[in-house]
């Protein structure tokens, strides 16, 4: 992961991008989302986990100290309208191009465990075990767990939409907002 991140950022650098990034929580009522903004404002990590927010900050800014990292305003945030949206019922799908360099420093299974998770229909959950199934490892539920805990783009890739056999399993951002997540989908029912 490290050096695919590091070759990221040269990347930037050397593509006179620059190193700027925006680092910030944005609130959504009773749920509240910590957001990576990269250049060209591509969302490059998102979670409802604080600490897993500050990992990635910390995982970008210790591999090259031209990192800079910016704050934003809600208001101005350019997928605000989508993720209000998104917490109040209208959207069941976001239109937002993945593009995100802790994505491509995944493991070939965790990346295909993420193209997995993208596909879950909203309004639709399955179990771990399905998870590992469709990703190649029939007997990897567990390994499929610990991916989905690693997803870099919560939400966007909908790894609250997977659940254990015999109840919800878990959730980076806490099961209160996994049950909220599957609730606000009306999933809880549906597995498939």
């Amino acid at each position: 992961m490290k050096n695919f991140l590091k070759n990221y950022l040269q990347k930037l650098s050397k593509a006179a991008i620059g190193l700027d990034f925006v680092s910030t929580a944005f609130s959504y009522g009773n749920f509240t989302i910590y957001c990576l903004i990269g250049p060209e404002e591509k969302i490059v990590h998102l979670t409802f986990a604080p600490n897993k927010h500050e990992l990635a900050r910390k995982q970008l800014s210790g591999l090259d100290n031209s990192v800079v990292f910016k704050t934003l305003k809600q208001k101005d945030f350019r997928y605000n309208t989508f993720f209000k949206d998104y917490f109040t019922g209208n959207l069941s799908r976001f239109p937002i191009k993945i593009d995100s360099p802790f994505i491509g420093a995944g493991t070939p299974f965790q990346q295909r465990v993420w193209s997995h998770l993208s596909a879950i229909p909203y309004g639709s959950c399955i179990t771990y075990q399905r998870l590992a199934e469709l990703a190649g490892s029939p007997k990897g539920a567990r390994a499929a767990g610990t991916a989905c805990g690693a997803n870099p783009l919560s939400l966007i890739i909908p790894c609250h939409r997977v659940v254990a056999q015999n109840g919800l399993g878990g959730f980076a951002g806490g099961l209160d907002i996994k049950r909220s997540l599957l609730a606000l989908e009306d999933a809880e029912g549906n597995c498939i």
